[in-house]
């Protein structure tokens, strides 16, 4: 990429990464459920790293200094394996914001994967390509642990809400 590519790709990087704090920030005021609470604040968390290392790329950019591509984003300290306690799924009836803000995260990641992606296959050298690949390989972890949510809690969220014709 061009320093003006470069300069661009982190802007809209550092959107996507804002957009989905300030998304899972609201969710997690928004739930009640104290492990939904929790995972929507891990998920704004990592975001926030996220958006962190971009600006400090970004920053960097600017000053023209190089770009510390090597450097490696945080990881996530807490691994969301289950997004929702069992004690959510007997309280699901009528929750459809928590539904729809997986419906939503979902999105969000798997738009933020393809964006990291595009980013990844037009770096100007391997350091730059492994810095997206690591965002791409971090996404990717939240939009799979949000989708296996979702659909787990989809039938009971149908079921509870009789959104399924009866038979």
């Amino acid at each position: 990429m061009t320093d003006m590519t470069v300069e661009k790709a982190l802007q809209e990087a550092m959107a996507v990464e804002r957009n989905g704090f300030d998304f899972y920030t609201a969710a997690a005021e928004r739930v009640e459920d104290p492990a939904a609470r929790a995972a929507f604040t891990a998920l704004a968390e990592d975001e926030r790293q996220h958006f962190e290392a971009l600006q400090a790329r970004y920053r960097r950019l600017l000053e023209g200094e190089a770009i510390a591509w090597g450097e490696k984003v945080p990881r996530s300290s807490q691994v969301i394996e289950t997004i929702f306690s069992p004690s959510f799924r007997e309280r699901l009836a009528g929750r459809h914001f928590e539904m729809s803000a997986l419906g939503i995260g979902v999105l969000l990641e798997r738009e933020s994967i393809a964006f990291y992606k595009r980013q990844a296959e037009s770096a100007a050298t391997p350091e730059e390509r492994a810095f997206f690949e690591d965002l791409v390989t971090w996404e990717n972890e939240h939009y799979r642990a949000l989708l296996a949510a979702q659909q787990e809690l989809r039938a009971d969220d149908w079921n509870a809400n009789r959104f399924a014709p009866l038979l």
